[in-house]
């Protein structure tokens, strides 16, 4: 239950990054500090909930002796743990190109 969580927590932070910075645009209607700050520090908090959620899940899956309809949600949950680190890191170099550069 706690793998699930932390998986679709890290999904809500980005959703909350898209919504700050307004899909990316040159001038977001918040303040600096929230539409260009804010939005690092929630990425790095996705992948670190992503990769907690990936360990949890690696170590509660059965390795052994049952089939593989058994081990699918886990398979699952890595996956999408993967697939969250992966668009955090497009998130923050979309970030650093936008505002920064």
């Amino acid at each position: 239950m706690i793998v699930v969580v932390t998986t679709v927590v890290a999904f809500v932070f980005l959703v909350i990054v898209w919504v700050l910075t307004s899909g990316f645009s040159e001038n977001p209607p918040y303040p600096p500090l929230i539409s260009r700050i804010l939005p690092l520090a929630l990425t790095a908090a996705a992948v670190l909930a992503s990769i907690f959620a990936y360990n949890l899940a690696k170590d509660e899956e059965p390795e052994w002796g049952v089939k593989l309809g058994q081990r699918l949600q886990y398979k699952v949950i890595e996956g999408a743990a993967i697939a969250c680190i992966i668009l955090s890191l497009v998130f923050t170099v979309l970030i650093v190109t936008t505002y920064f550069l």
